[in-house]
């Protein structure tokens, strides 16, 4: 017995695209010994039989080129795997055998483990950074310890110098202050005169405005008492109005009932005069003998029968689509209800907050929140700041004209909530105390420099930010109140630098605004706010982009309490519109949710009324089949009811006397609706009327109350700068007094500054800007670094030198191999990225080509289907229909075909995969053991027409069928096993 076994195959090796024909020649013989005990090796030889290589390796490398695919499942189907394929796959397992058999299954693990690499190639990217990091911040210690060292001898040269310009620098300090002084003392004496000229000017414009409200206030209670006749006027005919719409109502009511009886009444009238033609018939019938004509009638109900019952069935059938519009028209009307709630939720806020505005009317501590007022005291108690604290700002900002409320407090958000103090101290001390009475706030770090925009604001004929802002008093140093006068620069200065609202341009219309900036690039802007015309409050910001393009951005309503000082009255009118815009366009919202869920109703009402129908139908029905048997009955029985024809007469008198009575009821019901009616239309027009008036009389209020609102508000703000400018012509007053012996006094400190100066040395030149404080603190500063440079140092200046070159080059090195792995990284990601991309462009393509192929494949047999694939849900499925009279084109699942057909649509499918695979070498297993004859002549009859398609493909199929229905060819072999001997246990191979 022998204990090896050999199986040798030949691979053709020609052609210019041969593997390494020059080793192997024109063809390559693979070995694989198998012995007794289990094990196996491969040898590879040349087509002259000499042996290349006994390496698995190779092998692998040589199936790879030729791309045989030996181990994939879709392509050498086994005896069960073939059997599982095509018989027992569910269709998740179909997608798995098609994914493995396309390789795609392999590309896509391929690139998971190409994602886990790039994953831990930035892990390490971190750690390197940090290392980089580590570097640099070593080069940077030895850089600043070399410049260190070369900085002592420029330091104590410094050191002499400032030594002795510090004699004469307070002098000229001193100097500078005098002159300072002399110039202040100028500025006053103009602003005292200014002062008592903007005084008088005050007082008469507060005198105009005052009579200005005076004549809107009577004018008010005018139109007042206009208004409040019609409104009663109004109540009681609207209440005469709503009374005869009832009875109108009622009348109509009323009429469709008797409608309704009349129409019943016409039926029995109807079928009472049928009923008594069909029984003068029988009894004629009955009477002549006529029985043939009997039949016929018998017949002719019977098709009465049929049509009735077909009419039903019809009937039937249209239920679905009444069901499917209810239930559209209960989406639509569930849809409507959430922009409803939301619209709800917007009216109650404005209401909320016009209800604020009028119970805080004059007071803006309701703007901010409820423990601003501890936080205020707490600063004024607290007397350790350098300089008290400034804000919140919005209580140092008034905002001339109201239009642009919302968009400013929207555009300038938490900073009017915000306090801005000069240093870190008073930073962090100012915390602690919001802290301690729970109210926070932004905190701003500014300084007291002024900013001047001269020169850098647009054309005055534009109205900017900064020019539609007022703050209220100036400092006394600055003496002249200019048109912005500002409680504190700290609050202007930080508005100009953080929000540029001296280079803010406001213009109301958009269509303007536009059309001004993309004429040219306007000199000094850089923003522009506009209003939207069809949403109050809202606006467009409007900006140059890169390049000088317009860019626009929605700024939405500002929904809190103005922050800003600003006319009240302006703002509660403006509340008022705002709220009344909401209320109608809810109104509109909820017009659109009743007819809605009219339209449910009506829906509701058709399936009703289809319920009705059907009983209808039905009952017809019913009774055309009891007409029938009745019929027959009465031919087999001839059988003649007494009395039954003047019972049916009495009948249909008393249906034409009940008709008689309800066109009387009906006449007068259409004569009452009539006169309802014209009553209901003479009502409505009064009410018209009665509107019209009311209109034009709350039109004329409405412009009162704003005429009013704005002379009280012009008013106010007059009686204000009236005040402001009394007490700031006494102010200025007494800081002239001031300044005159201040001046006085520092003329007589300048001269002993110069007495003592000389005594120390002679007068040199000190440097521009210099003063005495600065100089001290740059001889303490520089002398205290000498002291530190020494301490610092540690070593000689070449060590110091040579570590920094050490340190600058490995922080160079750490950061080239950084980079490096960063390159590297975004490579490996766009390389995969272009990868995933081919690989779903190639799953498409082979799902498209097999599905084509499938359907080609059937239409053999004049089978029609398709292949369902569903990469999402990974299944493939088969949809097939055998049968090709039938028309549907949606086909039959794989588990509802018959075995032969089943095993016959899945060949095709096998073959269209198998098309769809790059491999010249596919084998299959038992395929046709559970077809029938026919089936399997022509599942055989495609496989070898698809064979013979697919050129440079070899075909393997193993059956145990017989084979006496193929004939060979050329392209065509047979080779059959020679049938097993009775108990024969071994094949008769000889050994190699």
């Amino acid at each position: 017995m022998s204990r090896a076994a050999i199986l040798s195959v030949k691979i053709k090796n020609g052609g210019v695209s041969g593997y390494q024909q020059d080793v192997y020649g024109d063809s390559i013989v693979v070995e694989r010994h198998f012995s007794r005990s289990g094990g196996s090796t491969f040898k590879l030889k040349s087509s002259s039989g000499k042996i290349i290589s006994t390496r698995k390796a190779d092998l692998d490398e040589i199936c790879d080129y030729y791309a045989l695919q030996i181990d994939n499942p879709m392509n050498v189907l086994t005896q069960d795997m073939a059997r599982q394929f095509l018989n027992s796959s569910t269709a998740s397992d179909k997608y798995k055998f098609f994914m493995r058999g396309t390789q795609l299954e392999h590309l896509d693990g391929d690139y998971q483990q190409m994602e886990q690499s790039i994953d831990q190639l930035d892990t390490e990217l971190v750690t390197v950074d940090q290392d980089v990091k580590h570097y640099q911040k070593e080069a940077e210690s030895k850089k600043a310890l070399l410049a260190l060292s070369e900085k002592r001898d420029s330091v104590r040269r410094k050191i002499r110098t400032l030594s002795n310009q510090m004699a004469w620098a307070q002098v000229e300090e001193q100097e500078r202050l005098l002159d300072s002084y002399r110039k202040d003392l100028h500025k006053a004496e103009e602003a005292v005169e200014d002062a008592e000229r903007k005084q008088s000017e005050a007082a008469d414009a507060y005198d105009g405005y005052n009579h200005a409200y005076e004549s809107a206030a009577t004018a008010i209670e005018d139109a007042q008492n206009d208004l409040a006749p019609l409104n009663e006027e109004k109540d009681i005919a609207k209440e005469a109005f709503d009374q005869c719409k009832r009875e109108a109502l009622a009348l109509q009511t009323e009429q469709r009932a008797i409608r309704e009886y009349m129409k019943a009444a016409d039926a029995r009238i109807s079928k009472a005069k049928t009923d008594i033609q069909e029984e003068n018939r029988r009894l004629g019938d009955l009477d002549g003998g006529n029985h043939a004509r009997r039949l016929a009638e018998i017949e002719a109900k019977k098709a009465d029968a049929v049509s009735a019952k077909g009419r039903f069935q019809d009937h039937e059938r249209s239920l679905a689509a009444l069901e499917e519009a209810k239930r559209i028209a209960e989406k639509l009307h569930e849809d409507s209800q959430g922009p409803v709630a939301h619209k709800k939720a917007e009216v109650r806020n404005c209401d909320e907050r016009l209800q604020g505005l009028i119970r805080d009317r004059g007071q803006q501590q309701g703007a901010y929140p409820a423990s601003m007022p501890r936080l205020l005291r707490a600063i004024e108690q607290d007397g350790a700041f350098r300089q008290a604290p400034v804000g919140p700002i919005g209580k140092h900002v008034r905002l001339l004209n109201p239009v642009w409320s919302s968009i400013l407090e929207k555009s300038f958000g938490g900073v009017l909530n915000s306090f801005v103090v000069t240093s870190k101290e008073d930073q962090n001390r100012l915390s602690n105390v919001m802290q301690q009475v729970g109210c926070s706030c932004p905190i701003i770090i500014g300084n007291n420099s002024p900013i001047s925009t001269l020169g850098h604001e647009p054309d005055p004929n534009f109205e900017t930010t900064l020019r539609v802002l007022e703050v209220s008093v100036g400092r006394i140093s600055d003496l002249s109140p200019n048109l912005e006068q500002i409680d504190n620069d700290l609050v202007r200065r930080h508005l100009i630098i953080g929000h540029a609202i001296e280079q803010t341009i406001l213009i109301k219309s958009r269509p303007e605004a536009v059309e001004k900036l993309n004429a040219g690039r306007l000199p000094n802007v850089k923003q522009c706010f506009t209003l939207l015309e069809n949403k109050r409050g809202a606006g467009i910001r409007l900006n140059y982009g890169y390049g000088g393009n317009l860019g626009q951005n929605f700024v939405p309503a500002f929904e809190g309490t103005p922050r800003m000082k600003t006319d009240i009255e302006y703002q509660i009118n403006s509340q008022r519109e705002l709220l009344q815009g909401l209320k109608s366009e809810l109104g509109e919202l909820d017009r659109q949710t009743r007819e809605k869920q009219n339209d449910v109703k009506k829906a509701t009402a058709a399936i009703v009324m289809h319920g009705k129908q059907s009983k209808t139908l039905r009952t017809a029905m019913q009774q055309a089949e009891d007409i029938v048997e009745k019929l027959q009955d009465a031919l087999e029985s001839d059988a003649i009811e007494e009395g039954r024809l003047d019972a049916l007469k009495e009948h249909l008198a008393e249906a034409e006397e009940e008709k008689a009575a309800h066109v009387g009821s009906f006449e007068e019901s259409v004569i009452a609706c009539d006169k309802a009616k014209d009553l209901l239309r003479t009502k409505k027009e009064e009410m018209s009327e009665i509107d019209h008036r009311i209109e034009g009389a709350t039109t004329k209020l409405k412009k009162v109350e704003a005429r009013a609102a704005k002379a009280e508000g012009q008013r106010g703000m007059a009686l204000q700068q009236k005040n402001a400018a009394i007490k700031f012509a006494e102010k200025v007053k007494d800081a002239l007094a001031d300044m005159e012996a201040e001046r006085d006094e520092k003329a007589g400190l300048v001269t002993h500054f110069i007495e003592q100066a000389s005594l120390i040395c002679a007068r040199v030149a000190v440097d521009a800007g210099e003063s005495g404080s600065s100089i001290d603190k740059k001889l303490a500063k520089l002398e205290a670094d000498v002291k530190r440079f020494e301490n610092q140092m540690g070593g000689s200046q070449q060590k110091i030198t040579e570590d920094a070159a050490k340190a600058v080059e490995a922080a160079e090195q750490a950061e080239l191999q950084a980079s490096s792995m960063r390159d590297l990284a975004q490579h490996l990601k766009m390389t995969l990225m272009n990868r995933r991309e081919r690989w779903q462009l190639f799953q498409r393509a082979i799902t498209a080509r097999a599905r084509v192929l499938f359907g080609l494949l059937l239409s053999e047999r004049r089978f029609r289907g398709k292949l369902l694939i569903d990469h999402k849900g990974k299944s493939l499925d088969l949809s097939v229909e055998p049968d090709e009279t039938r028309k549907r084109n949606d086909g039959r699942a794989a588990k509802t075909l018959s075995g032969g057909e089943k095993s016959f649509s899945t060949t095709c499918l096998l073959l269209s995969l198998w098309e769809a695979m790059g491999s010249p070498v596919r084998c299959l297993d038992e395929f046709d053991v559970f077809m029938d004859v026919a089936n399997r002549e022509v599942s055989i009859d495609l496989i070898i027409s698809a064979a013979r398609a697919s050129a440079s493909r070899q075909f393997i199929f193993i059956t145990p069928q017989s084979m006496s229905s193929v004939s060979e060819a050329s392209d065509v072999k047979i080779h059959k096993m020679t049938d097993p001997k009775r108990g024969q246990k071994t094949l008769p191979f000889v050994a190699a």
